[in-house]
């Protein structure tokens, strides 16, 4: 195996966006169990862990451009497939789920808001 097709196939690890993420989310989960409604915590359950896949998947599909593994027009091509399956996938959410949507966005919200501030806090070693 080359290098270049060894250093494509790492093993998948939790940055510090994903674990703050995670954490940010299960918070947001419990307070809105204890304060809302089951169907809320549920929506926010749904939107963090939405949104933390996507940033995962969108971490692979940069470190595979990065690499110039592919050409352009095919990394283009990848992220257009990434992004319409995310919005095939809520839009699937919203029509064949009955999940609160303001929880759904208070998930995505808390999860956006720690990408924001581990960005402004600082990279350490050049990731995320």
């Amino acid at each position: 195996m080359t290098t270049r097709a060894m250093n494509l196939i790492k093993t998948p690890t939790l940055g510090r966006v994903e674990k703050s993420g995670l954490i940010v989310t299960a918070v947001l989960v419990i307070a809105n169990a204890l304060l809302g409604s089951s169907a809320l915590a549920f929506g926010a359950a749904v939107g963090g862990l939405l949104v933390i896949a996507n940033f995962v998947a969108i971490k692979f599909v940069v470190s595979a451009l990065i690499g110039n593994a592919y050409s352009k027009g095919f990394s283009v091509f990848v992220v257009l497939i990434k992004m319409a399956m995310l919005v095939g996938i809520v839009v699937s959410l919203f029509i064949f789920t009955k999940i609160n949507i303001y929880g759904f966005f208070i998930g995505v919200t808390g999860v956006v808001i720690v990408i924001i501030g581990e960005n402004l806090r600082g990279n350490k070693n050049g990731t995320l």
